[in-house]
């Protein structure tokens, strides 16, 4: 498109073929790849079925659906679930959401109930094992009084229509992941203790597995570090190789690397200084796999960019195969190495590793998007108060549009959740909506974010609230000064713990005109009965309750609302057991009788993490006419008007 064909419109005002729906449609997912045979099997998440997730074969060069609805499959272990699924042999397992029980599918189509479908027991991190036969699970039971029991039990066969037998293996620790039995009967498993977080620190143990009365002996630790507080050592993703080697991700040298246990001893496989793995906030375990007797297929992150990788097994140096921007799970199939990876400028793809190492897209969810309107992002690597802070730049983009000369683009500056997550570069539909329509994004990975190492995550360490803020407030200074967003027109928007980073930034600082926030955190002391995995989250983060009482209570943005001085949305699901929905009324009601400008969207049937196509379509309509309204420009859509209480005309 020449010059003359380009129209000059205000930022924020630019026409976009990119609409609401076609956001939500590109909310279709793949995740969970695994290896079976010459076969492919991972899961694709429907964002037109309210997110309802299934489970995808490849065979003989055909894709099939294999669990149609209304099958759902979802694990809710640790409430963020994962290993939902798990394949052998053609023996499917599979969490099935729909009715809360563990189903087993055979080679021939023949499916039957594993459990009883209680839902106050919740299975994940599935490994099915035809020939014992049993499915492997972490198990976490809300029948016992108090705080949920989790424990690594075997599910037996069914007897004729009634659930098969069901045996704990293994219980005491707080919590327990990735179980992973060797060809030769040694179970393999990660069990930490409160109040760490997995990345904090792990066990790896390994045990003896008697398959007739399916019980452990001579259990031994082969990995790991407790630690006193949080300093201990994080291990990943156990998996045995062919030749009977434990394969795993450790952090002890500040990395997450690759390492070996040969039954004797546990050595590094490469002295890379770069993550090859990511913190383990879901279950589930592919994060690697054996390409060969020699090389492990994995990826790793430097400085925010992703590569995938094969690690060698016997000392040669790591060879960095096709550049990507992140890498959901990786397996192999008679040898040859596959994986799920986000594209920079395309969707989500399933992918086969050539031998040259490049990347052959065998499955992509919808089409490629049309460059004209494709921001790719600029990575800004810069020197924050708490360290070094990495971020994501994405400036306007659209072919058909250009801003009057002299104006900067109003700019929304998201801040990821976790916060123990990472930001990457990946092609979001969403980000691509407001930069096609003249909005800037900026995408940062503070202090505490994932895939920097340990030292980068550990800044965090009692100082969520303080280091996460004044890196996203760097970040937004860093981008004024280079040119790239209008100083008076830059929003911050964040969901669950990004939201807590949101708010506190808009109640620390002037620097933002408007605030978003999605089931944000907004009073510390309400998270101190949540749910179990995160129950002792915030001892790392803030402090130990009620020793730090003070400090829960400084940093709450609830008690500092006296600052807040700009429009905001607050956007909440009405059934959220992570940050409940007391938590946005509170901050709503409070927002409005200062008299400042407030939205609150309440969504029904919604939890943590909105996944209903219309909640979501709803959603950014609202936050697209909040920020219209608030920074003064008027959107070419056609959408309804958000009501914004005590926001004044304008003129």
């Amino acid at each position: 498109m020449n010059s003359e064909q380009t129209r000059i419109a205000p930022y924020g005002s630019w026409d976009s073929p990119i609409g609401i729906n076609e956001v939500v449609s590109a909310g279709a997912s793949m995740s969970d790849l695994i290896g079976d045979g010459a076969d492919l099997w991972w899961l694709e998440t429907r964002p037109e079925q309210d997110s309802r997730t299934t489970v995808m074969r490849l065979q003989d060069g055909q894709v099939s659906e294999v669990t149609p609805g209304p099958v759902n499959v979802r694990s809710r272990v640790n409430e963020y679930g994962g290993g939902a699924s798990h394949v052998r042999d053609g023996v499917l397992a599979y969490c099935d959401d729909a009715d809360r029980t563990v189903k087993l599918r055979s080679p021939d189509g023949t499916t039957r109930i594993l459990t009883s479908g209680d839902p106050r027991v919740r299975y994940g991190d599935l490994r099915v094992h035809p020939k014992v036969p049993m499915v492997l699970a972490v198990r976490e039971d809300h029948r016992v009084a108090g705080e949920p029991e989790t424990t690594l039990v075997a599910l037996g066969w069914p007897r004729g229509d009634e659930p098969g037998s069901e045996v704990v293996l293994r219980r005491g620790a707080d919590f327990y992941a990735n179980p992973a039995l060797s060809d030769d009967g040694r179970l393999a498993w990660l069990e930490w203790r409160h109040p760490a977080m997995p990345w904090d620190s792990t066990l790896l143990k390994v045990a003896r597995f008697h398959p007739v009365d399916w019980r452990l002996e001579d259990a031994q630790m082969v990995a790991g570090r407790a630690g006193e507080g949080f300093d201990g050592v994080a291990v990943h993703h156990p998996r045995w190789t062919a030749d009977g080697a434990l394969v795993f991700t450790s952090d002890a040298s500040g990395y997450f690397q690759l390492c070996q246990w040969d039954g004797q001893q546990v050595r590094a496989l490469h002295s890379d200084q770069a993550d090859f793995d990511l913190p383990m906030f879901v279950l589930g375990n592919h994060a690697h796999a054996d390409v060969s007797g020699e090389e492990i297929l994995s990826w790793r992150l430097d400085e925010g960019l992703c590569r995938l990788a094969l690690v060698s097994r016997v000392g040669a140096p790591t060879r960095r195969l096709a550049g990507v921007a992140a890498v959901d799970s990786v397996a192999t199939a008679l040898g040859v190495g596959y994986a799920i990876v986000d594209r920079p400028i395309d969707h989500r793809a399933l992918v086969r590793l050539a031998p040259d190492g490049t990347l052959e897209v065998l499955r992509s969810l919808g089409e490629s998007p049309d460059r004209n309107v494709s921001s790719v992002a600029r990575s800004l690597v810069f020197q924050g108060r708490h360290g070094p802070v990495q971020a994501w730049y994405y400036p306007p983009t659209n072919a058909a549009f250009r801003a009057p000369s002299g104006t900067r683009p109003p700019a929304v500056l998201r801040v990821h959740g976790g916060p123990t997550a990472m930001a990457t570069n990946a092609y979001n539909a969403t980000v691509q909506f407001w930069t096609s329509r003249g909005i800037a994004v900026l995408d940062v990975n503070y202090s505490g974010s994932a895939g920097f190492g340990r030292r980068w995550r550990d800044r965090l360490r009692g100082l969520w609230g303080v280091a996460d803020v004044d890196d996203c407030l760097d970040a937004a200074e860093a981008a004024i000064d280079a040119g790239l967003a209008d100083p008076g027109r830059f929003a911050i928007a964040g969901g669950s713990a990004g939201g807590f980073t949101a708010l506190r930034a808009l109640t620390t600082s002037n620097r933002f005109g408007a605030g978003v926030s999605r089931y944000g955190v907004v009073d510390l002391t309400a998270l101190l009965d949540t749910h179990k995995f995160e129950s002792h989250y915030l001892d790392s983060l803030v402090g130990r309750y009620p020793a730090e009482q003070q400090l829960y209570r400084q940093r709450s943005p609830i008690n500092n609302l006296d600052r807040l001085n700009c429009p905001i949305l607050v956007l909440q699901g009405a059934e959220d057991a992570v940050v409940p929905m007391a938590q946005s009324t509170a901050l709503a009601d409070a927002v409005r009788a200062r008299g400042l400008p407030v939205a609150l969207l309440v969504f029904d049937g919604e939890g943590h993490g909105f996944r209903k196509a219309q909640t979501r379509a709803d959603a950014l309509a609202a936050e697209f006419s909040f920020l219209a309204q608030v920074f003064g420009f008027t959107p070419a859509d056609d959408l309804p008007a958000l009501t914004v209480e005590n926001l004044a005309p304008q003129t």
